[in-house]
């Protein structure tokens, strides 16, 4: 029987990971004496990637998937929180600023009618605008670490 270069390109993985039959492995090795050029190629490839294989990467269900999902929901929490906090703070600060009386029938619309409604207003303003560059930071941050 002619066994062909195919053939042991098929067999490799099963040799090198240990899974062959005795009769397996002997045939590949027979073939490796009779082509000891591609028993060189193979082995350095073997080498390469074994020690590809040694730098740690995350595998399915380990700790580091775990960690990237955990801190991947944190940021999508903290997050809504700041869209949150952002949108009362603005919505607070506009609807403070009016006031309304209805007299005799007619509805009159004051803006800043109460002493010192105005630096309240300024106050919420304010916390709004960090609480607003705090999402528009964590929305880039998720884009880019999460989402990618």
């Amino acid at each position: 029987m002619n066994i062909t270069r195919d053939v042991i390109n098929d067999l490799l993985p099963a040799f090198y990971s240990g899974e062959a039959s005795s009769d397996t492995r002997d045939l590949v090795e027979d073939y490796f004496r009779q082509h000891p050029e591609y028993h060189k190629e193979v082995a350095r490839a073997s080498e390469t990637l074994t020690r590809a294989g040694d730098f740690e990467s995350p595998t399915r269900g380990s700790n580091g998937e775990k960690n990237a999902l955990t801190r991947a929901k944190r940021m999508l929490r903290w997050q809504q929180v700041m869209l949150a906090l952002a949108s009362t703070f603005t919505l607070n600060a506009i609807s403070l600023g009016f006031s309304f009386e209805i007299t005799n029938g007619a509805v009159h619309v004051h803006w800043l009618s109460i002493p010192g409604q105005g630096l309240v207003i300024a106050g919420a303003l304010a916390i709004s605008v960090v609480f607003w560059i705090a999402y528009v930071r964590l929305t880039r941050r998720v884009r880019s670490q999460v989402l990618h």
